[in-house]
């Protein structure tokens, strides 16, 4: 178990003979069950609000302060109280003066709050002082336990909250995502479908829908096998999300076919965009375990004129009509689908 910390105390008081009375009182005893005393004398309100201040900067705050009220020739207690609050709410004051004329309420109001604030007249028995230090350091290390059990719980729970926000954000990513390609799946392309194509009914501008898939694509599966067809998908599907706006989306459609749909499109610059998609694996043929393969893309293109009512369904059978034109086209070309 690690050792009590000592329980810091600040006693502020012109006179020796007080430094030498706290110091008998203190220092020869420990805080029973508590840390030992640390004490820390000043002969002036100053000097003792200079000691609190680098306390505070040290984080090793005083848990008491025994201040003095009238300390000449320089600023008094009740002044280094008040300096002392605005330095430390922790800190436990205790005003001890030997004048009738010192108002304890006038202190009150002065030093809020009132359970940090204690008030003792001299002449007093040293037992006197003893109890005040017991019971404050008592209550100091019950308010630092709680405290740190406070803390302790907050970090817990901001851990426990990141896990929980982590593994959310992944089963999200999950649902939404294709395992193998990284891309959107089948269901969420539809969704951005959807938006997209509410938006451009509000908007009037156009939005170009692409359906891609990769030629013979059961031959490479069948001649490398499927490990080296999902490594072909991959690569593919990490070409193609260059190969578009940050704001188009991409994803899997299913098997070897891709969904590209493009914002503010019209029907020319949406060839465009297929043909730059098609080039990009065309021309660079991909490199698996020391062999190269060719590989193609045939490409449908089809597009919404905002003006008009389009559906979902509409345009992805428009999209396919045009990519089945490919194929039939020889393969490894783009084909548009103009809607009627």
């Amino acid at each position: 178990m690690a050792p009590a910390q000592p329980i810091r105390i600040l006693i502020a008081d012109d006179e020796v003979m007080m430094h030498n009375l706290y110091r008998q009182v203190l220092e020869t005893n420990t805080a029973g069950k508590h840390g030992p005393y640390e004490l820390t004398f000043c002969d002036q309100g100053e000097a003792a609000v200079s000691a609190a201040r680098k306390a505070v900067q040290e984080k090793r705050d005083f848990a008491i302060a025994f201040l003095d009220v009238r300390m000449p020739p320089g600023r008094g207690g009740l002044w280094a109280a008040e300096e002392l609050r605005a330095l430390s709410a922790a800190t436990q004051i205790v005003m001890v003066t030997g004048y009738s004329d010192v108002d304890p309420k006038t202190i009150e109001q002065r030093v809020p709050p009132s359970d940090r604030l204690l008030y003792i007249q001299k002449p007093f028995h040293p037992f006197e002082i003893r109890q005040f230090a017991s019971t404050l350091a008592a209550r100091w290390e019950m308010e630092q336990r709680i405290q740190e059990l406070q803390q302790g719980l907050e970090r817990l729970v901001a851990q426990r909250t990141a896990a929980l926000e982590k593994a959310y954000a992944e089963l999200e990513y999950r649902a939404t995502h294709d395992d193998l390609t990284g891309l959107p799946n089948r269901a969420t392309v539809i969704e951005t479908l959807a938006k997209e194509l509410n938006r451009s009914g509000r908007s009037g501008r156009s939005l170009a829908v692409v359906m891609v898939d990769i030629d013979h694509f059961k031959a490479i599966n069948d001649a490398h096998g499927h490990l080296t067809g999902d490594a072909v998908l991959a690569e593919i599907a990490g070409r193609m999300r260059l190969l578009v706006r940050p704001y188009d989306t991409i994803g899997r459609f299913g098997g070897e076919e891709f969904l590209l749909v493009i914002p503010e499109c019209g029907h020319e610059d949406a060839v465009l965009v297929a043909e730059r998609l098609r080039a990009g694996v065309a021309d660079q043929p991909i490199a698996l375990d020391g062999q190269t393969l060719p590989v193609t893309l045939s490409v449908g293109v089809t597009w919404a004129d905002g003006a008009q009512t389009h559906s979902i369904d509409t345009l992805i059978a428009e999209a396919d009509q045009a990519l089945y034109r490919a194929k039939e086209s020889g393969r490894n070309c783009v084909r548009l689908n103009t809607p009627g």
